[in-house]
């Protein structure tokens, strides 16, 4: 075969990878737990709770790193790998360049003193991220696993393509990290409360930053089949990789 005879030109589904969002309490861990197949990569002790499979707390990124080897090469029937939360997982891996990682002798070493100083820290830690990180997520995505990010919100100053900046809600993922997270994420949901009602916005609003890049328009309820259904409904029919859920 010829590297032109392996263009690609037809649509086709993969499993989703995204972020949701929102404030303590929404029902971000829930959603994470009534995915298909879930299991939950705890990094902040807070799905205890969780009537599915789950790993113990993992506090640092030396216990972190080898879950998402596990889940992207070795064999096992989990059809997503629900992450809780990615802020705190970022965290770890900014503490492991910055050589605490979890070892409270090491408290006094931060980011800018790490790797000679000078901004150094930052740039290694992009490196992790766009070198290790992300390929790893997209090594269980290509294996037909969804990956789903679970953060908290924050508000954040987001400057638009016509140059204004708005307040709006955001995931709370490190300032030099959002954008890169944002870009890689098929859909970036918001969770919230309607009354009674837990919703889930994939499109952005004024107050809120969201996307999907599945023209998904209308606001969901906050639960993985209602999303699933959703992206069924807006996209071509399947070719060729499998689905979860």
């Amino acid at each position: 075969m010829t590297l032109l005879e392996s263009v690609l030109n037809q649509n086709h589904m993969r499993a989703p990878k995204g972020i949701v969002y929102g404030p303590p309490g929404v029902g971000k861990t829930t959603f994470g737990a009534g995915t298909h197949k879930p299991i939950i990569i705890d990094c902040e002790n807070g799905a205890a709770h969780m009537q599915c499979d789950r790993t113990p707390y993992l506090a640092d990124w030396d216990a972190i790193q080898p879950w998402l080897e596990a889940l992207a090469y070795d064999e096992h029937t989990y059809g997503t790998v629900v992450i809780d939360s990615i802020d705190w997982l970022l965290r770890r891996l900014e503490e492991r360049v910055a050589g605490v990682n979890g070892d409270a002798r090491n408290m006094d070493k931060t980011m800018n003193r790490s790797h000679g100083g000078y901004g150094n820290g930052k740039q290694v830690l992009r490196n992790y991220v766009y070198q290790y990180l992300l390929p790893t997520l997209d090594a269980i995505v290509n294996r037909g696993i969804s990956v789903v990010l679970l953060a908290h919100a924050s508000r954040r100053s987001i400057t638009t393509i016509d140059g204004i900046v708005m307040e709006k809600s955001a995931p709370e993922i490190h300032p030099d990290l959002m954008n890169t997270m944002v870009e890689w994420s098929d859909f970036v949901g918001a969770a919230r409360m309607d009354g009674d009602c837990r919703e889930l916005v994939l499109n952005e609003t004024a107050q809120l930053l969201a996307k999907n890049r599945y023209g998904i328009t209308e606001v969901l309820l906050l639960d993985w089949n209602y999303f699933m259904n959703a992206m069924s409904n807006h996209k071509p029919q399947f070719t060729g990789e499998t689905i979860n859920g």
